[in-house]
C-alpha cells in the first residue's frame, strides 16, 4: 500500500485568494463594469472594444492572483501586452493606469471582505497580502508604462517613414492626379489655397530647425516635413496669403543655415515646380546663412523654368558689365533694378539708393555703354531686365 504524501496546509493568503476566484465571472464582470464607469475611453467602444477589454481584465486578474499567492513569480507579461496594444490602439497612457487602479482597486475590496468572512485569518495575513498587493499593483503599472511606451515610440518612427514618403510624393510631383486628394487628406492638408516650400540646408542626420513647425503653427501656418541627407525640405499651408511675411519671419528666427523658399503658390500639385524655385533662391545664399524667398513675378519664375539657357543669355547681354570688378558690376546692376522698379524715375532711383538723381543717370549710361544697349528702347530695356533678373536670382559662379 502507497502512503499518500502529505499535502501542506494552505496559506491564509492562498485561502483568501482561492476563496475570491471561485466566483472568478462575477468579479470579472464587477472590474469591468467599474473600468467602463469610471474610465471614460472605456465607455466608449471604438478605442478598446468590450470583448477586448474583457480578456484583458481577464488575463490580468488571473496574474494577479498567481502573484499574491506566489504560485508563480511575479510576471508581467500580461500588464506588458496590455500596455502595448493600448498604444497601438491610440488609448491615452493615464486611462489605462486609471483601468489599472480600478480594477485592484474591485480585486483588493473583494479580498477584504472574504477575509472578514473566513474564520480564523490572522490579521497578519490580510497585512501581508496588503503589502504584495500594494508591490503587485506597481509592478504591473510600470510595466504597462514601459511596454505602451515602447510600443509607442516604434510606432511614431513607423509613422514618421509614412508621412516622410507622403511628403516626398507631394515635392517630387510623383503622386498622381487621382492621388494628391488622399495625400493631402493623410497628410491633413488642403488641396487648394495658400502654400509654401522650403528648402533648408542640414547637415546629415541633424534637423536644421527641430522647432519650427509649432512656432509656425503658433501663427496658424500647418507644415509638414521631410529630412533628407543634406536638405530639410517643408511644405507650408498658410490660412491666406497674407501670413507669408509672418511665416518668413518664423523661417528667420528659428534659421541655423541657408533656407531658401518658393514663391506663394495656389495649387498642392505645384509643390514639386515651387521646390526647385525654393532650390534656386537656396543656391543663392552665402553659407553662413539668411533666408531668401524667390521673387514672385511672372519673368523671375519664366527663368527659373530654363535656368542654364536665362544664364548664358545673361552673360550675352551684359557682356562686358559681368567683366568689371564685383563691387563696381553689383552697383551698376543694382542701380539699373532700382530705376526699373522706380518706373524709369531717376529721381525715385535715387531715393532708393540715397544718392543723387544725377548719380543714377551716369551709372545708366555707364551700363549702355558697357553692354551696347539702348535704354530708351524697350527691346533693350526687356533684355537688360531679364538678363539682370537672371543674375541676381539663378545660382551662378560669379566672375571676380
Amino acid at each position: 500500500m502507497v502512503t499518500p504524501i502529505p499535502r501542506p496546509e494552505r496559506s491564509a493568503a492562498e485561502l483568501i485568494v482561492d476563496s475570491v476566484r471561485a466566483d472568478l465571472p462575477a468579479l470579472l464582470d464587477t472590474v469591468v463594469q467599474r473600468i467602463v464607469d469610471e474610465v471614460p475611453m472605456y465607455a466608449r467602444d471604438d478605442v478598446v472594444p468590450a470583448d477586448d477589454l474583457y480578456r484583458s481584465v481577464r488575463t490580468n486578474v488571473e496574474y494577479i492572483f498567481d502573484g499574491l499567492t506566489g504560485a508563480a513569480p511575479v510576471d508581467a507579461r500580461a500588464p506588458a501586452a496590455t500596455g502595448r496594444a493600448r498604444a497601438a490602439q491610440g488609448a491615452p497612457l493615464v486611462e489605462v493606469l486609471s483601468a489599472y487602479r480600478v480594477g485592484f482597486g474591485e480585486v483588493w475590496a473583494r479580498l477584504v471582505a472574504t477575509a472578514r468572512r473566513l474564520p480564523g485569518v490572522p490579521e497578519d495575513a490580510v497585512i501581508d497580502l496588503a503589502g504584495s498587493g500594494f508591490a503587485l499593483h506597481n509592478a504591473y503599472c510600470d510595466a504597462v508604462i514601459e511596454a505602451y511606451r515602447d510600443e509607442a515610440r516604434l510606432l511614431l518612427r513607423a509613422r514618421e517613414r509614412e508621412r516622410a514618403v507622403l511628403v516626398g510624393a507631394i515635392l517630387t510631383g510623383s503622386a498622381e492626379k487621382g492621388t494628391v486628394w488622399e495625400v493631402a487628406e493623410a497628410l491633413r492638408l488642403p488641396v487648394e489655397g495658400a502654400f509654401m516650400v522650403v528648402a533648408a540646408t542640414a547637415e546629415l542626420g541633424h534637423d536644421p530647425m527641430p522647432r519650427v513647425e509649432s512656432a509656425l503653427a503658433a501663427c496658424d501656418v500647418t507644415s509638414v516635413w521631410r529630412l533628407e541627407n543634406d536638405l530639410s525640405l517643408g511644405v507650408l499651408s498658410l490660412a491666406d496669403r497674407s501670413r507669408s511675411e509672418e511665416a518668413m519671419g518664423v523661417l528667420d528666427r528659428h534659421a541655423g543655415g541657408p533656407v531658401g523658399v518658393s514663391p506663394v503658390f495656389g495649387e498642392l500639385r505645384q509643390a514639386a515646380w515651387a521646390l526647385r524655385l525654393a532650390r534656386l533662391a537656396l543656391q543663392n545664399l552665402p553659407p553662413d546663412g539668411g533666408v531668401e524667398q524667390f521673387r514672385d513675378q511672372p519673368l523671375s519664375v519664366l527663368l527659373a523654368a530654363a535656368p542654364h539657357a536665362a544664364l548664358e543669355t545673361a552673360h550675352v547681354v551684359l557682356g562686358g558689365l559681368l567683366e568689371l570688378p564685383p563691387d563696381d558690376r553689383d552697383l551698376l546692376l543694382a542701380t539699373f533694378e532700382a530705376w526699373v522698379e522706380a518706373g524709369g524715375s531717376a529721381q525715385a532711383a535715387g531715393t532708393i539708393l540715397f544718392c543723387h538723381p544725377n548719380t543714377v543717370r551716369y551709372r545708366l549710361r555707364r551700363i549702355a555703354t558697357v553692354t551696347g544697349r539702348d535704354l530708351g528702347a524697350p527691346a533693350d530695356i526687356a533684355e537688360l531686365v531679364a538678363a539682370t533678373r537672371a543674375w541676381f536670382q539663378l545660382p551662378h559662379r560669379a566672375t571676380s
